[in-house]
Order: structure tokens, then C-alpha cells, then sequence
């Protein structure tokens, strides 16, 4: 009993010290993948990590999309987290749920921006010679 509070008291610490790190353009980057790698075990997601994992996530959702941090990171991590909500609370799992919405929004929008118009660009890459003239106009016979 001893033993399995000790491991959860050093859980718990290592989760406050990624959210230190999560909360710095510098340190984002290993803290949110050593915080990806730990939830992809499903013991990450037990009862006594949820505060500590909830106030991390909550770091991630905030400044995943700011300059200097990787909001394609901090989706991935919240999604996968997501994927798992069934095991957190239901004040968590709304949470999770938004964040994830707000994050999927912002890199649909950031995706739509950085792709060129398709508009009087020419055709498609790869398309085959022949098809890139234009069609004769068609007379009714």
C-alpha cells in the first residue's frame, strides 16, 4: 500500500514538473511528447493522475496555438487523451471534448490558409499531358 502511494505521489510530481515545462516555447516540445508517450498506456488515465493530467492538458490547450509552440503536438496529445474520456471525469471529459473542437478548428483553418488557391493555378500536378488541353467546343450534330 506503502509502495503504490509512493508511485503516485512521484506521478503526480513528474506531472508538475512536465506543466512547468509546458508552459515555456523551449520546454513544450519534450514535455508534450513525454506526456503523449506516457498516455499512450492506459494506466496513465487512473483516478489519481486525473487532477495533475487535467491541469497539464489544460496548459496544452491554451498555448498549443500560440508562436512558438506546436499546435499539431498539442492536438495529437489531446486527442489521445480524448480517445480515452470515458475514463475521466465528466467535468474532464467536456473539457477534453472542447479543447479538442477548438484545436481541430484552429488547424483546419491554419491548413485552409497555407493551401494555394486552386483557382487559375493550372492543372492538378501529375496530370496527364493530353488532359491538360482544353476540350473542343461541342457542336450539336
Amino acid at each position: 500500500m506503502i509502495e503504490m502511494e509512493r508511485h503516485v505521489n512521484q506521478t503526480n510530481d513528474r506531472l508538475l514538473c512536465i506543466k512547468q515545462h509546458l508552459l515555456t516555447p523551449g520546454g513544450f516540445q519534450n514535455a508534450a511528447r513525454e506526456l503523449l508517450e506516457w498516455c499512450s498506456d492506459l494506466r496513465a488515465f487512473q483516478r489519481q493522475f486525473e487532477e495533475s493530467l487535467m491541469s497539464c492538458l489544460t496548459i496544452v490547450s491554451k498555448v498549443s496555438a500560440q508562436p512558438g509552440y506546436d499546435l499539431d503536438l498539442g492536438y495529437r496529445l489531446l486527442a489521445v487523451c480524448a480517445s480515452h474520456k470515458e475514463m475521466f471525469s465528466s467535468k474532464a471529459q467536456g473539457s477534453l471534448t472542447s479543447w479538442c473542437e477548438e484545436l481541430g478548428r484552429l488547424l483546419l483553418l491554419r491548413h485552409q490558409k497555407n493551401r494555394p488557391s486552386d483557382l487559375g493555378k493550372g492543372p492538378p500536378p501529375g496530370m496527364h499531358p493530353q488532359m491538360q488541353k482544353p476540350m473542343p467546343p461541342v457542336h450539336p450534330g
